[in-house]
């Protein structure tokens, strides 16, 4: 890794599941010079490694944002926490690890904004590049690539009920939903290589930080993007209290998140910049998406007592959590190398729907994941998730200095089509909690309507128990049109040597857990401009 200094041929801001792709991909040229910015710490953490306390990193002010929405009108006014990565490796390094391509769909449709080379077919091969699965290389999967993806387990009884009641209401069962067809039940994929949370930090950084191409700078806060004329020509950071100044002779290549990148843009006088009088930000170019068109897959959880001693919580008790940890740290095995979330399913939430819409988690125990909280209790509980929402949220400006975080409102349930279809997804879930194999496990609902409860009842408990499944994207999306911030290459309009790769460039969120997409999405980039230059 090279010392720090003041010019590099890229800059690379955030350090998350795309910064690390690009930074690995592009210092793969000793040629370039590559510099690697991010705001938060180094993932040394046991708690990041192991899979099993993601609740800790969630919880953590250091490893995490921590950011929080506006009060949301549709929600009765509460503010939603929205978990976004503070550390090498990003959100990666504090997600659930559940790895999901979407649908060939999804990609298929991203046509419609007028970009090309995004069809599901496109971007096949980096899906591939980026993975070696546990199942081995085929035509559709990869089998040598920086990202371990692993089959869980699954051998709880609770696991297996919860198989058995999906495909008693109907759905098949996917076998491999990242490979074929997603729709049905299914064990999932996690990014887990020997017991060990594989993030793009390990994946992608470890291999490449030795490189004397490739600067990597962390607790650095990056302030703005700075311009010169239309060119971007570096960034402003606070490391230690002290400012500095870097140039970038070729691109400033920003990779802070959906939530991050807009509000550095805006610092930077880029968006809409009649908005930007108040705050005295000069304005630099005119692009008014930037911010505009949030999307989140919102979750409602459904959560059922069972009888002591079948769930999980048993094994976690003081004593449990004495020998989890013992074996995790000797042999990197048994509860402390699962997420939990180990199996799940896709379905649509009616006949109404092109295609799946919905999406099913589950644990083998009650806890409270959305705030971070680890107490928890015997039972069961579906995270019912709609996975293509029509309600649009943004991101704004609360402030012009770097250290306030944005305003965010997603506008959750704010387009009845997303209250229809989590409705409708809603009671088929309680159809599948009241199958026949359930009937030995399924004790008392826990602040959960009954399975034949009225349309209106359902709204009502959703505006009150409805979260986020921090999955925010698009907020800097691709197209042509006026609303569009970079075109297909993540190349920001009217600008030029500043690009984006990051969750914010999706023109749409896909029907899917956004790590694996975005990771895609960066190898997909990383490749074009490899082969340009």
């Amino acid at each position: 890794m090279s010392k720090q200094k003041q010019m590099y041929d890229y800059i690379i801001v955030g350090a998350g599941s795309a910064g690390c792709v690009m930074a690995n991909r592009l210092s793969e040229n000793k040629n370039v010079n590559v510099c690697l910015i991010e705001a938060g710490p180094r993932d040394n953490s046991i708690f990041i490694k192991m899979p099993a306390a993601l609740t800790f990193p969630i919880e953590s002010d250091v490893y995490n944002w921590k950011f929080e929405s506006e009060p949301e009108p549709e929600l009765g006014g509460r503010r939603v926490g929205q978990a976004r990565g503070r550390c090498l490796g990003g959100s990666s390094s504090i997600n659930g690890m559940v790895h999901v391509r979407g649908h060939k769909k999804d990609y298929d449709s991203w046509k419609k904004f007028g970009i090309q080379g995004w069809d599901f077919e496109d971007c096949l091969p980096f899906f591939k590049k980026m993975e070696s699965f546990e199942g081995g290389k085929d035509p559709q999967r990869g089998g040598s690539g920086p990202i371990t993806v692993t089959r869980s387990k699954a051998e709880h009884p609770l696991y297996q009920t919860f198989l058995e009641a999906g495909q008693q209401h109907g759905l098949p069962n996917a076998g491999d939903y990242n490979s074929g067809d997603q729709a049905g039940v299914h064990v999932t994929q996690a990014t887990i290589r020997n017991g060990i949370r594989c993030s793009t930090s390990l994946a992608y950084l470890k291999p490449a930080a030795e490189r004397e191409n490739l600067t990597v700078m962390v607790g650095c806060l990056v302030e703005k993007v700075n311009v010169a004329g239309t060119d971007a020509a570096g960034v402003t950071l606070v490391q230690n209290g002290e400012r500095k100044t870097l140039h970038a002779g070729r691109e400033v290549i920003l990779c802070a998140g959906t939530i991050g990148t807009p509000h550095i843009l805006m610092l930077s006088g880029i968006g809409n910049t009649d908005a930007f009088k108040t705050f005295g930000i000069a304005p630099v170019a005119h692009l008014p998406g930037v911010g505009s068109d949030l999307q989140d897959h919102v979750v409602a959880p459904l959560r059922f007592q069972s009888p002591s001693g079948v769930s999980i919580v048993k094994q976690l008790n003081t004593l449990g959590r004495l020998k989890l940890g013992a074996e995790w740290t000797l042999f990197k095995t048994g509860l402390g190398a699962t997420n939990f979330f180990e199996v799940g399913a896709f379905f649509a939430s009616s006949s109404d729907v092109d295609y799946i819409n919905m999406q099913h988690e589950f644990l083998p125990f009650l806890a409270d994941f959305q705030s971070g909280k680890v107490n928890i209790a015997d039972g069961f509980q579906y995270f019912v998730s709609q996975m293509r929402p029509y309600s649009r949220g943004s991101i704004t400006l609360n402030t012009a200095n770097p250290k306030d975080k944005p305003a965010i409102r997603f506008n959750y349930l704010s387009d009845r089509r997303d209250v229809r279809e989590m409705i409708d997804g809603i009671r088929k879930t309680l159809e599948m909690a009241h199958q026949p194999a359930w009937s030995r496990y399924r004790g008392k609902a826990v602040d959960t309507p009954n399975v034949d409860a009225t349309d209106a009842e359902l709204e009502k408990w959703l505006r009150i128990v409805a979260n986020t499944e921090h999955h925010p994207t698009s907020t800097c999306r691709m197209g042509t049109d006026a609303m569009a911030v970079t075109d297909s290459q993540g190349r920001v309009h009217q600008l030029s040597g500043l690009r984006i790769v990051d969750g914010s460039i999706l023109p749409q969120i896909p029907t899917a857990n956004i790590n694996a997409p975005i990771i895609m999405v960066a190898e997909k980039i990383a490749s074009a401009m490899i082969h340009q230059n």
